[in-house]
């Protein structure tokens, strides 16, 4: 159920990730939804952004993973920072694609968060599908 409060997290999540994740600007990257633990983020897929084998870099997609994670994990109104993100690549991208990643928060204790994520492509191709240990840091130290 979306409160005012979540409404308002989840906007403030977007907010601050649009203006300021320059990383995001520089390759392109969009961050399209954020709702309390849940975010998805889309990135096309460029001559700037394969392999040597012309295959989507496995940086691109893992930074488009890492977007939606971010996203997802901080739209609870308390900052999140990732501990350890695991990824599977399991089918290449190409250049043309459009990589979108979806995250969502499927565990949540006092101070630890479990994200789990999927990057598929415009046609529904599954790309890489993962995981993302959180830390909800509580005070200025942590």
């Amino acid at each position: 159920m979306m409160t005012r409060e979540t409404d308002a997290n989840s906007k403030a999540v977007f907010d601050k990730v649009t203006s300021d994740d320059t990383f995001a600007r520089l390759i392109g990257m969009e961050l399209v939804e954020v709702e309390p633990g849940l975010a998805r983020s889309r990135l096309s897929v460029s001559d700037q952004k394969v392999n040597m084998y012309r295959m989507a870099h496995g940086g691109a997609i893992f930074s488009v993973a890492d977007q939606a994670c971010e996203a997802a994990g901080n739209s609870f109104g308390e900052p999140a920072v990732a501990l350890q993100h695991t990824i599977h690549f399991l089918s290449p991208g190409t250049p043309g694609d459009v990589l979108e990643a979806t995250a969502r928060v499927t565990q949540r204790s006092n101070r630890i968060g479990l994200i789990e994520f999927q990057v598929k492509n415009q046609d529904e191709a599954l790309l890489a599908t993962g995981q993302q240990l959180i830390y909800f840091k509580k005070g200025p130290d942590g």
